[in-house]
């Protein structure tokens, strides 16, 4: 009997061994699992059958910018909405079949990326998976072909711009001195009108500026900057109209960002532009959000600006056609203002590109590269 009961324990003894032995091969193909998934270059988001997150790999946490623990077991559609192709397409459930691979652009929080995305489905018994979404983030590829499309556009109006601008300029300046020796010899209503050619004349001086500036760009002086500190110039620049609007301005500034080469000048006026134009989309209030920070690409690293504004959005069919020369919806606008922003990012060897916000607005993205060695962040 003693020999039977001490056989009987050791083969409950084994058998907890194991049972511990198997638990513990488990954890560690889990772990190895993980560390596969959190290896890849790809974004790794698995679903449930319901759509609702398990797991994200340390790449898909980067891309989106989200928490595991604050996302598991919510909606992926919640959590990363489609922009385009259209909306109301969802990334869930799949819409073709089995498989799916298509590009698209995905918005989390304020971040919003071009991506391919590849549903995976996953087939096992007794386990609510549904399968694996990877994400690819082509955002850089597309956005350099969109950027290289428009500088293709406008690229040979350049010297005949420059013709026209010089042969306005020059007689115009002798009309201009006509006007005004003649108005200092008159008095009353006379010169008042004469007062308001010349304030007309001032305009097309500021066009042919402006045109001169499109068609022969200023060679840039470039050193190494920090983007925050042009931004805060900017700011300050137009803080009356901040002052004396109903417009907020909300700041989201990396601190300690990478140094890039930069002309100064050329900077602040590419932004003030901007910031202009996002101001002026909200001429009964809004907000102001400008953000900087640092994004590392698989080829690159950069330092990004965004300003995103609340206003009515600009026409989709417009979009492709704001940076052209000649083109506004201003009234007043010579339409150059863009065109010369596109040129001096162009110089700098970033890229600009706009969309419109889902939330409503529009937001302009900057995107300049890190040189080799000058990655700090």
């Amino acid at each position: 009997m003693e020999n039977e009961g001490r056989m009987e324990s050791d083969r409950r003894a084994g058998g907890e061994e194991a049972s511990m032995n198997e638990t513990t091969l488990i954890e560690t193909d889990r772990g190895f699992a993980r560390m596969l998934l959190d290896a890849l270059d790809s974004g790794i988001v698995a679903v449930d059958t319901a759509g609702k997150i398990l797991f994200l790999n340390r790449r898909a946490q980067e891309l989106f910018g989200l928490d595991p623990e604050e996302v598991r077991q919510r909606p992926v559609t919640e959590i990363l909405q489609v922009r385009a192709p259209a909306r109301g397409t969802s990334l869930w459930p799949p819409e073709i079949g089995e498989s799916m691979t298509r590009e698209m652009v995905l918005s989390s929080g304020d971040r919003e990326l071009t991506v391919e995305a590849r549903w995976l489905p996953v087939v096992r018994e007794e386990n609510d998976l549904g399968g694996i979404l990877a994400f690819e983030d082509i955002t850089e590829a597309v956005g350099e072909l969109e950027f290289q499309r428009r500088l293709d556009r406008f690229a040979s109006i350049g010297n005949l711009s420059a013709v026209i601008a010089h042969e306005i300029r020059n007689p115009l300046t002798g009309v201009r001195t006509t006007i005004q020796f003649v108005g200092s010899k008159m008095e009353g209503e006379l010169r008042t009108d004469l007062e308001d050619v010349i304030k007309e004349l001032d305009r097309i001086e500021q066009f042919t500026t402006d045109l001169l500036q499109f068609a022969r760009p200023k060679t840039l002086e470039k050193r190494p900057g920090d983007v925050n500190e042009v931004m805060e110039k900017v700011l300050d620049t137009l803080s009356a109209h901040f002052e004396h609007s109903e417009v907020q301005l909300k700041r989201d500034s990396q601190t300690e960002l990478p140094r890039i080469p930069m002309d100064f000048d050329a900077m602040h006026q590419v932004l003030l532009n901007i910031i202009r134009n996002a101001l002026e989309a909200m001429p009964d209030g809004g907000t102001l959000k400008v953000t900087t920070s640092s994004r590392r690409y698989r080829s690159r690293t950069a330092v990004e600006i965004a300003v995103s504004d609340t206003g009515s959005g600009i026409e989709e069919e417009m979009l492709d056609r704001i940076f052209d020369p000649f083109f506004t919806t201003k009234p007043s606008g010579t339409g150059l203002g863009l065109s010369i922003s596109l040129q001096l990012v162009q110089e700098h060897g970033g890229r600009i590109n706009v969309r419109n916000r889902s939330q409503g607005g529009v937001t302009f993205r900057l995107s300049f590269p890190v040189p080799i060695g000058e990655d700090a962040s």
